[in-house]
């Protein structure tokens, strides 16, 4: 599914839901720094969100607020697993259907398999 198909497919669940969204368009980014120019006109707090697997290849979503310092290390520990690693594009898309710079835990709609913790 195209990514104008899956936003059009999570907007209808939200709708069915009941959930008012708004949509801030911009573009990819890949650290919290770059998009700081585009979060300043946004209402709320802001976020980063991190797709990494451990040794076994079981992936994990984690989401934090944007200024916290996340040391892959300690973070295993936290989430009780090996050693984790940012996944490769290609499974963020196979699982998620998103490309780095783009990950959200909205794209969670689309593990069908839920794989990711």
């Amino acid at each position: 599914m195209d990514l104008a198909a899956q936003q059009a497919a999570l907007f209808a669940r939200f709708e069915r839901l009941g959930i008012t969204t708004k949509t801030y368009d911009h573009p990819a980014f890949f650290t919290v720094e770059e998009g700081r120019v585009y979060k300043t006109s946004m209402p709320g707090a802001h976020s980063k969100t991190l797709f990494v697997k451990d040794k076994k290849d079981n992936l994990f979503l984690i989401v934090c607020w944007a200024d916290t310092k996340v040391e892959l290390n300690a973070l295993s520990k936290d989430i009780a697993s090996s050693r984790v690693s940012f996944c490769a594009p290609e499974i963020m898309m196979d699982i998620l259907g998103v490309t780095p710079g783009s990950v959200t835990p909205f794209a969670l709609i689309n593990d069908t398999a839920r794989r990711v913790r």
